[in-house]
């Protein structure tokens, strides 16, 4: 494309962003936006040759932006965007299939992009004829500008008479001041950037290259020694790792024993369980990162065509095994503190987390089995993530939340600060309660909970119900007077089910 075409583009693009995005929050304008970009960005981007990895963004992303509509929370925005960012970038290079090499390229390409040329052509003489530019730019342009403003700064403070007859050009500055619209400018920009971003080709980092020559199999490469005693090297690697394998083994088979006892059939005793489940999740990535480098080390290379390697392959897939066992204790560990404490935020993303650590740890098998290469290892796992982000994104859990912990007030403690301050206004509905529910939900709560739950960190129910009530308040006027351009249907379900329950 030539260069006059992308910049009317670009400043077509960046108008277009003003006009959705100035002084409104995100809603039906991102949809739009987005709507009206990824097929300038696919037509910018042909021929367009899809893989696996390139579908399922362009899907992902088409869903996502129809759920920023639908649920319109945070997290939701928060993967819309980092989703419309990869798939610029999949389009762009077309040929990535390894995820987590995107997401660094990804990255990247937020800084390159402004500095790219559109025809990747001379790229030597280009970053030359830039940094001429920008030296002409800092010696004419800069400098002087740098020395008049100090020196004008100088003459006004020594000079009552010089800054008197300044006030006209102070006073027209200040006019002109007032008349721009500072923050409609900086958006104007920001939407520059942000279609310079989306839609300009860069050079990849080189993760491409590397991407594009790995393979998900191992070969086997024939290695000449020059010493005698490394003729054994494989048989010394296998022994070594057998040696390990089952000290690490017996040690986890104890730990697994003794987790299987106090956490499947656990009992509580009144406690906060935090270190209950802390303590299992951070031994859980301890674990994880060790059975990867038991697979790295011990299968790399030749050792994994080594015919004698039946033991050393049989006692890491036990490890393993054994490590999705503990990884079940901890969500069981996870499961007790649910029951006895409620959903939240960070309760829900260890489920997620344990999900990823089950499938990697089972990518590891496959791999030991299959002879594959940690590309494969990486390129799995990296994807089961972005699935895994993007799914986790289709759902309101401050709605789920909501429900869930009021339904089981008779079972577990309701943390009301939590309530009332964290959960994103989508919830209040189902959060609002009259000081008779609350009266109950007191009264179930003294009976169930056998710790002090009227320690000061914790609000009371009259606390909660008036913060509930100035939550309330806030959440109508905002909806209001919101822009069209700012609708979602999570708002507009949430003001009604409010205002037509006039109890709450």
């Amino acid at each position: 494309m030539k260069r006059n075409q992308f910049i009317l583009i670009t400043t077509l693009v960046a108008i277009i962003f003003t006009l959705l995005f100035y002084k409104n929050n995100l809603g039906i304008n991102l949809l739009i936006f987005e709507w009206l970009l990824i097929p300038l960005i696919i037509y910018l981007n042909k021929p367009l040759t899809p893989n696996l990895l390139s579908r399922t963004l362009i899907a992902s992303l088409f869903i996502s932006s129809i759920m920023v509509v639908i649920i319109n929370t945070p997290w939701t925005i928060f993967i819309n965007l980092a989703l419309l960012l990869t798939t610029s970038s999949v389009l762009s290079y077309r040929d990535y299939r390894c995820f987590a090499y995107c997401s660094i390229d990804t990255f990247a390409r937020i800084f390159t992009t402004h500095f790219a040329n559109q025809n990747f052509i001379d790229q030597a003489k280009n970053r030359s004829k830039l940094s001429t530019i920008l030296l002409k730019i800092f010696l004419f342009g800069i400098v002087p500008l740098i020395s008049i403003i100090v020196f004008f700064l100088i003459y006004v403070g020594a000079s009552s008479k010089f800054a008197d007859s300044m006030n006209p050009f102070f006073k027209f500055i200040n006019n002109i001041y007032q008349e721009l619209n500072i923050i409609l400018i900086l958006v104007f920009l920001l939407g520059i950037v942000v279609s310079n971003v989306l839609l300009r080709k860069s050079q990849s980092i080189g993760l491409l290259k590397i991407d594009e020559t790995s393979s998900d199999y191992l070969i086997r490469k024939r290695k000449y020694h020059y010493f005698p005693f490394k003729k054994t090297g494989l048989k010394n690697q296998t022994l070594m790792g057998v040696i390990t394998l089952i000290s690490l083994n017996i040690l986890i088979l104890i730990f697994n024993i003794i987790d299987i006892k106090t956490v499947w059939f656990f009992t509580w005793d009144g406690n906060f369980l935090k270190e209950f489940v802390h303590q299992g999740t951070w031994l859980l990535i301890f674990s994880i990162i060790l059975s990867s480098l038991i697979a790295i080390l011990f299968f790399k290379d030749n050792l994994n065509f080594y015919s004698k390697n039946k033991w050393l392959k049989n006692l890491t897939i036990v490890w393993i095994i054994q490590n999705i066992i503990m990884t079940i204790s901890v969500i069981i560990r996870n499961y007790w503190y649910i029951t006895y404490f409620g959903l939240a935020y960070k309760r829900i993303a260890v489920l997620f987390f344990l999900i990823l650590a089950i499938i990697g740890l089972i990518t590891i098998i496959i791999k030991i089995t299959n002879k594959k290469s940690i590309y494969y290892l990486l390129r799995i796992n990296s994807y089961s993530l972005l699935l895994v982000l993007v799914l986790s994104s289709f759902v309101d859990w401050n709605i789920i939340i909501a429900k869930y912990n009021f339904s089981k007030a008779d079972k577990s403690f309701i943390e009301y600060r939590f309530m009332g301050s964290i959960l994103e206004p989508s919830a209040l509905p189902y959060t609002i309660k009259t000081k008779e529910e609350l009266k109950r939900i007191d009264s179930l709560q003294i009976k169930t909970m056998p710790f002090n739950t009227q320690d000061n960190y914790f609000w009371d129910s009259d606390t909660y119900y008036h913060e509930l009530l100035i939550k309330k308040a806030e959440f109508i006027n905002n909806y209001q007077s919101q822009n069209p351009l700012e609708w979602n249907l999570s708002d507009y379900l949430t003001y009604k089910r409010i205002t037509n329950n006039p109890s709450k």
